[in-house]
């Protein structure tokens, strides 16, 4: 939708993030709307941070862009003072002190972010909203999509799941918004960060996974 006091505003979309038990898994989807229109068709919704740091993107695109430039050369400064990586619980800190600070002006960043990756203490998932909540989960979603993906991971998600396993409830939630939510759409970004790093997945990966799932769903 358009909000009325920015124009160009661009939403709709659905994120997820997985953790499984030697990292997490992201996906989104590439639309972007603004109203019933599609405004794009190849939208970037995963950004890295560092490079075992992701987030997704969800709400106002022009916001969600400053923010994350903002965060990427504030969490390099920060890292090169204390020479060390930052924990994902930092980043998130950060984040959420960001935008809660900057909720009460004229103008509120409205964005939603998933923030995923991996430090000393192991794989993390956070969900932050535009006003700066902060919230850790083994599951999480954002968007106009989100409520049927929950519907998914809700009923797949177990503590044991390996990366291969967890991949797959990641597609699968995310297929299953993009099938029932008009402003979700238009292909899929899949990263998995684990210790070595995150890897964004060629889509010729990504339809293998497809057709895997596919597959299970026809026999069953």
């Amino acid at each position: 939708m358009i909000n009325s006091g920015r124009d160009h505003a661009l939403k709709g979309t659905t994120t997820v993030g997985v953790v499984f038990k030697d990292g997490v898994v992201i996906a989104a989807d590439k639309r972007a709307s603004a109203g019933t229109f599609i405004a794009s068709k190849m939208a970037k919704k995963v950004h890295p941070i560092t490079d075992k740091i992701v987030f997704t993107i969800s709400g106002l695109v022009a916001d969600a862009q400053v923010l994350i430039k903002w965060i990427q050369n504030y969490v390099r400064r920060i890292s090169l003072e204390r020479e060390r990586p930052p924990l994902v619980k930092e980043v998130a800190s950060l984040t959420s002190v960001l935008l809660h600070n900057n909720f009460r002006s004229l103008l509120p960043f409205m964005v939603h972010f998933i923030i995923g990756g991996i430090d000393q203490f192991g794989p993390h998932i956070y969900f932050l909203d535009h006003v700066g909540s902060i919230h850790e989960g083994k599951y999480m979603s954002t968007g106009s999509g989100s409520p049927v993906a929950y519907g998914v991971l809700e009923s797949g998600y177990h503590q044991d799941l390996d990366e291969k396993a967890a991949i797959s409830l990641a597609l699968r939630a995310l297929r299953s918004a993009i099938k029932r939510d008009a402003a979700t759409g238009d292909g899929i970004d899949l990263v998995v960060i684990k210790d070595e790093g995150y890897r964004f997945f060629k889509p010729k990966e990504i339809e293998e996974y497809l057709k895997d799932l596919d597959k299970v769903i026809s026999e069953g």
